[in-house]
């Protein structure tokens, strides 16, 4: 038997200190709250106590408050003042923040050459979250209003917000007069039009058509939160072809939606050869936009290479941990993080992994929101919080 490697991501995690602070700690305290029954969490108060008080630690740290997107929404509502006042403070930091629309819906964002000119449909996530924070008295109308003013030069942010007031207004979350001076500060806002592509190929069509099509789960008992390792045994014939048309010195990387638990029986392995991404500019060891490629992948070696198969992933995945490039104020480090986010929680656990594990396609949230997909479902939101606290961390 040839040995295999976790992917690199939960190796790090089994060997970071377990002392008050780490992120070993926070990832077990959110964990342990989240991973209770319901009826289980209601008479947990030291271990709701711990994950409100970790996902603090995360919240006040400027690489990973975006968790923030991802927090479940009814676990915002009974929260402690303490969470309430960090989590406001790290909403409105993440107002600067803009993101391509269609990372939080279906991921429908074109080839490359197939773009409008005008770039892709960007939004201010988090201010998509309003309706919660205000029904739960996060934010008054009177201080989103205030925030309005000040940011009405941002047209991207304004019409996230624009986005929310139907859904506000249907719900009636805020008085008629306070609605209304809040949507006189966007009325003057075009209608979001949804964006075409310049042309549509047949490997969009296929792509768009994908959903559609009935699928037989490869691991249907998985946990989409891992551990991905437990995964393995069910495509690891798959594993053992690849090694046995290895070189002597080849090694490979190996992840995709089998490994994170919601493959299908004829889903393909994403194989890259450490050769060639060596030689890519965007894809070499160190660049931000491969991170994911080098932690949330299995790494397979040919019999030559076996033994110091894991000393030579070590090495490569310490420059993302250990190198000046990748210091705390490092922009790179920024753009990895969140890359691992992408890959996880994004690319294509929300736009079709969660809907084709638990069967659900229906959503209640507006389409002005995107609401049509999982990204407001609380049992996704609850995935991707523990995948956050545990895997997007350098």
């Amino acid at each position: 038997m040839v040995k295999l490697l976790k992917p690199a991501i939960e190796r790090r995690l089994e060997k970071a200190s377990s002392s008050i602070g780490t992120r070993k700690r926070i990832a077990e305290d959110v964990c342990r709250f989240l991973e209770a029954k319901p009826e289980d969490a209601r008479n947990m108060p030291l271990e709701r106590e711990h994950f409100y008080s970790a996902c603090e630690s995360l919240l006040e740290d400027r690489d990973y408050r975006r968790i923030l997107l991802y927090l479940p929404l009814g676990l915002l509502e009974y929260a402690p003042a303490a969470f309430k006042e960090t989590y406001l403070h790290a909403w409105f930091q993440l107002l600067g923040v803009s993101d391509v629309r269609e990372n939080f819906h279906f991921g429908d964002c074109f080839e490359l050459d197939a773009r409008p000119l005008c770039g892709l449909d960007r939004v201010v996530k988090c201010a998509h979250l309003t309706p919660w924070l205000l029904k739960f008295g996060y934010i008054s109308a009177r201080q989103l209003q205030r925030a309005l003013e000040h940011l009405s030069d941002d047209e991207v942010l304004l019409q996230s917000f624009k986005d929310t007031w139907e859904y506000i207004r249907k719900r009636q979350i805020l008085d008629a007069p306070d609605l209304l001076r809040l949507t006189s500060l966007t009325d003057l806002l075009p209608e979001r039009k949804r964006q075409e592509p310049l042309y549509v190929s047949k490997k969009r069509l296929d792509w768009l058509n994908e959903p559609k099509k009935k699928v037989e789960l490869l691991t249907p008992t998985a946990k989409l939160e891992g551990p991905f390792s437990d995964n393995i045994p069910a495509f690891e014939d798959k594993l053992q072809k690849i090694i046995a048309q290895l070189a002597s010195s080849e090694i490979v990387l190996v992840g995709g939606s089998q490994l994170k638990g919601y493959g299908a029986t004829d889903s393909d392995l994403d194989i890259w050869h450490l050769d060639s991404l060596k030689e890519d500019s965007a894809f070499r060891p160190g660049s931000p936009h491969a991170v994911h490629v080098y932690f949330n992948t299995i790494w397979l070696g040919g019999r030559a290479i076996v033994d110091k198969l894991e000393d030579i992933a070590n090495d490569i995945t310490s420059i993302y941990t250990d190198s000046e490039m990748y210091n705390s104020r490092s922009e790179f480090r920024r753009q990895a993080i969140e890359r691992l986010e992408s890959d996880l929680l994004l690319y294509r656990l929300l736009h079709k992994g969660f809907s084709r594990f638990t069967g659900k396609t229906e959503y209640s949230v507006p389409s002005e929101m995107d609401g049509d997909c999982p990204f407001y479902s609380d049992e996704y939101r609850r995935i991707a919080t523990m995948l956050y606290a545990k895997y997007v961390w350098l």
